[in-house]
């Protein structure tokens, strides 16, 4: 077995993809969502009264992009804007009742869908993923967000 680091990136830039794709079809599978729209959905979960800024970083999208994608939720009646009682210029996203339904059953079906298809692995092999998943925890899991300003092209 070749573990060399190398290896094991290759692994992941090979596999992380995949999952992504089959947890993208189960989003869209019980919902109208997009996995964008369900990521900042569960950021927004996570984070009461977040920022804009912030769940663009956790996206990797830019500030319009974020906003537009926020837009669609809201006019959904998962999320809501609101000012920031201190700073007037800051807007704060929350989840609204409906979206924190949504988001909880997406994340049951996910959830369940990932648990049927951990079942085919031995016990063995479930103890090993754990093991490797709590470890890139431990590796990227404090990773600070990203705060550098994105590149723009250059329009020629």
């Amino acid at each position: 077995m070749n573990n060399s680091t190398g290896h094991c990136a290759a692994q992941l830039l090979e596999v992380v993809p995949l999952m992504m794709r089959a947890i993208r079809a189960q989003v869209r599978r019980h919902s109208e969502m997009s996995v964008p729209q369900f990521r900042a959905l569960a950021f927004l979960g996570r984070n009461e009264s977040a920022m804009l800024g912030e769940v663009a970083d956790f996206l990797g999208l830019t500030l319009p992009a974020t906003s537009k994608l926020i837009d669609g939720l809201v006019a959904s009646g998962l999320a809501t804007r609101r000012m920031d009682p201190e700073d007037r210029r800051k807007i704060m996203l929350s989840l609204t009742a409906a979206g924190r339904r949504k988001y909880a059953a997406l994340l049951k079906f996910t959830g369940n869908f990932l648990s049927e298809r951990m079942a085919r692995l031995t016990a063995q092999q479930r103890a090993g993923i754990s093991g490797a998943l709590c470890a890139l925890q431990s590796i990227f899991g404090d990773a600070p967000p990203e705060t550098s300003p994105r590149p723009r092209r250059k329009i020629h």
